[in-house]
């Protein structure tokens, strides 16, 4: 009976002992325990971590899974090891000073981001490509590229089952797109030509699918990227005026021009970039080139503005949309660390 008071009572001041300890002096005697072999006694050591900081938790259960280890205790190794990487994500090995069994476990579970949530802002120049003109304008026609806003929700999700330089990047965007227009016609009665310009501005609500290579793993992290877009027009207005030479001019004014385009536009994208680690992701930097696969107009709406067609002799040519825009933005990984199947 008195054995036993006695083994009660230590154990008691034992753990008076460790309470009244800072983490810092928890973790000294837990390294020192360990060094000696006394392996059996850190689990009780390291058993409270309610005060610890970020780093002393790792270091406590780096302690805590080489013991494990060294005891064959498989299962207990695996929970402390998964504890260590929910607490630090982005913890690595070091092959040269770990211990080969702890660089051995580390390696059966998945340590790399599952996906990234993030935005990208920027700007955009659009250039319409022009098929064919319309022969009702008699004269001149040209666009001219105008400068545009984009943002975006973006997603990534690293691919490392097909290759560990693959990342599929889905995003939902909204763009303005704008650009000008310059056409003359030419009064045959007068032999005087009046000039029409004008101002489009069309914004979009896009969903752009591309995939990733990352060519180089560094600090900057560079990358190419191919795919496609989808977009739907929202709204699209045109601001225009004529000048007459020798007349009065009709003055500016702004049309709705969502009756003259189709809502749906698709797109072949190409892109390059690169990814800075900052905090608990990247800051990224992406120049996009968008080549447009569908016409904006048809030749059976270009006249349905009538104020816009007779009075301003505002006639497009047939055109796709050719974009190119420069993002910057900022993506937080999300990490699930788990023990990978054999």
């Amino acid at each position: 009976m008195k054995k036993i008071l006695l083994i009660v009572l230590i154990m008691s001041s034992t753990s008076l002992v460790l309470r009244a300890q800072s983490p810092a002096q928890k973790l000294r005697l837990a390294r020192s325990t360990f060094e000696q072999g006394r392996l059996h006694e850190l689990p009780i050591l390291l058993e409270n971590l309610q005060n610890f900081s970020e780093s002393e938790k790792v270091d406590a259960y780096k302690l805590l899974t080489q013991a494990y280890i060294y005891l064959e205790e498989p299962e207990k190794a695996d929970e402390t090891m998964l504890k260590l990487l929910q607490t630090d994500h982005y913890f690595e090995v070091n092959d040269a000073v770990d211990p080969a069994e702890f660089v051995a476990l580390y390696k059966t579970f998945r340590t790399t981001p599952i996906y990234r949530f993030g935005v990208k802002l920027g700007s955009n120049i659009t250039q319409p490509n022009v098929l064919n003109y319309n022969p009702v304008n008699s004269g001149t026609s040209t666009y001219k590229y105008q400068f545009g806003f984009n943002a975006a929700a973006t997603a990534e999700i690293p691919m490392p089952f097909l290759n560990n330089r693959l990342t599929l990047n889905p995003e939902l965007g909204f763009i303005i797109k704008s650009f000008s227009y310059q056409g003359e016609v030419l009064d045959y009665s007068e032999l005087v030509a009046s000039q029409t310009t004008g101002t489009e501005s069309q914004k979009w609500i896009t969903l752009p699918v591309s995939l990733q290579y990352r060519l180089k793993e560094n600090r900057l992290n560079p990358y190419v990227a191919i795919g496609v877009s989808a977009d739907y027009l929202i709204s699209s207005s045109i601001t225009a005026e004529q000048k007459r030479p020798g007349n009065q001019a009709v003055e500016l004014r702004s049309f709705d021009a969502n009756p003259l385009r189709e809502r749906l536009n698709m797109n072949l994208t190409a892109s390059a970039g690169m990814k800075t680690k900052i905090s608990g992701g990247f800051l990224t930097a992406e120049l996009r080139v968008y080549y447009g696969l569908r016409k904006i107009n048809s030749s059976k709406t270009l006249f349905d503005n009538q104020y816009l067609a007779y009075d301003y002799q505002y006639i497009d040519g047939i055109y796709k949309l050719n974009s190119i825009s420069i993002t910057v933005g900022y993506i937080y990984n999300i990490f699930n660390p788990v023990k990978l199947k054999n």
